[in-house]
């Protein structure tokens, strides 16, 4: 996730091991949602655009990474209100994530 690691280094963060459990950073951007990172667990990060549906809090999308000597591996994938895939051996996001290069 070479984007996500350039974007806390931006913020001043050079590793995920610097962020204690629950710190997040919320970067917004002109026209599209704020993306949040946040550090869910010792080894874990989300990483995710949310926003609010009938007051419920809905991932669009949010995904969860296992962080180990700096490779990142997708466990969990969610988009509201239909998709939720996890597992712990590693998701191929490239089967439900589309990339659009700008």
């Amino acid at each position: 996730m070479d984007a996500v690691t350039a974007i806390l280094e931006q913020l001043g963060v050079n590793s995920i091991a610097e962020m204690e459990v629950n710190e997040s950073y919320t970067i917004e951007v002109d026209g599209y949602d704020d993306l949040t990172i946040e550090k869910v667990g010792e080894d874990r990060v989300s990483v995710g655009h949310y926003h609010i549906s009938r007051g419920d809090l809905m991932s669009d999308p949010e995904v969860v990474f296992v962080v180990d000597t700096g490779e990142w591996k997708a466990v969990r994938y969610t988009q509201h209100p239909l998709v939720h895939k996890y597992d712990e051996s590693g998701l191929e996001l490239s089967n439900f994530v589309t990339v659009i290069r700008l």
